[in-house]
């Protein structure tokens, strides 16, 4: 039967308990972007401007391969960007578990009292995830220029908003103009959008999983294996549309406590969008005809009511874990 577990408790409440850290970072940066906009609020940036808040952005994600994603979930609009990026997936153990019991500070962050209230928050990439975004948000403010370049730019010296101290960077020579950096920009969503399950089974794991799915009907159409591969992987390309949301979150979890996918499998397929609803005639008088995408507090509310509520296809999904526990025969 379905057993409650740390893992299903922390996945609950990560959510907000980092929410501090993002909220945070963004009280830092926007007094950094209040005061970059103050120093020249008439003057337009020259692509050599525009070319070097760029080169500044690519020089923290390289000294900084953790926060390589976070700017594509930022620009996405999201409130909590930071825990829908692999930031979290990618730092260490010690790292994690500082961010994750991270208080913010009660007072009010201001160009005056800034450097003292950073200095008191000792998180490690706090002060480069602060840079970083204070330059996303100088930059997303820019019109579209094309640029030329291929110079040496000395990064060390300040800039309007405060940046982590870096030597030298090497910008390519390149040429954007508005139609390729939109094409440029969707070639990125596509590609980089979608996250992993790190899925962790066999072909014959997977062939167990879709005889599974196909048994208790759990989407509306067939799940080939190939498709499934697709899906768990973070590549596929349009959503599957869900029969019964409670069975979807039991079947995940069964995976997820065996080790078959990752233990945050909720945050991935909420950033995903990989399921959408029924279209029952409650779900059309609420959504009316926009697709509605599952998101993660509809599935940690189906997690809440499956420790307490009948299961559809319960029995057929322990038999698909023991089966795929099983050590083939030699």
């Amino acid at each position: 039967m379905y057993q409650s577990s740390d893992k299903h408790i922390q996945e609950d409440v990560a959510k907000l308990q980092f929410r501090d850290v993002g909220q945070c970072i963004d009280r830092f940066s926007q007094v950094n972007y209040r005061t970059a906009l103050s120093v020249n609020p008439n003057t337009k940036p020259t692509s050599e401007d525009i070319a070097l808040l760029r080169s500044k952005i690519l020089d923290i994600i390289r000294n900084n391969p953790p926060l390589a994603s976070v700017p594509r979930y930022f620009h996405d609009g999201r409130e909590d960007y930071l825990w829908y990026s692999d930031f979290y997936d990618d730092i260490t153990k010690e790292v994690y578990h500082k961010y994750r019991t991270f208080t913010k500070p009660q007072n009010e962050i201001t160009p005056a009292n800034y450097a003292e209230e950073l200095a008191k928050i000792d998180l490690p990439y706090f002060r480069e995830l602060i840079d970083l975004i204070s330059l996303e948000r100088l930059l997303a403010g820019y019109p579209n220029k094309e640029v030329k370049a291929k110079e040496k730019i000395e990064v060390s010296k300040p800039i309007n908003a405060p940046v982590a101290d870096k030597q030298e960077v090497y910008v390519e020579e390149q040429t954007v103009t508005e139609n390729t950096k939109s094409k440029s920009t969707t070639k990125d969503k596509q590609q980089f959008k979608k996250r992993s399950y790190e899925p962790k089974l066999t072909d014959k794991q997977y062939s167990l999983l879709a005889e599974c799915i196909e048994q208790i009907k759990l989407f509306t159409r067939s799940a080939k294996v190939s498709e499934l591969k697709k899906l768990l992987k973070g590549k596929l390309n349009e959503p599957l549309r869900v029969t019964n949301q409670k069975s979807l979150v039991y079947l995940f979890d069964q995976l997820m406590d065996s080790g078959y996918i990752k233990d945050t499998w909720i945050s991935v397929a909420d950033g995903n969008k990989d399921f959408i609803s029924f279209r029952t005639d409650g779900n059309k008088e609420r959504y009316g005809d926009n697709t509605h995408y599952i998101n993660m507090q509809q599935l940690l509310n189906c997690r809440n009511r499956n420790k307490k509520e009948r299961i559809t296809g319960l029995e057929d999904i322990d038999d698909l874990i023991d089966q795929m526990r099983e050590k083939p025969a030699e």
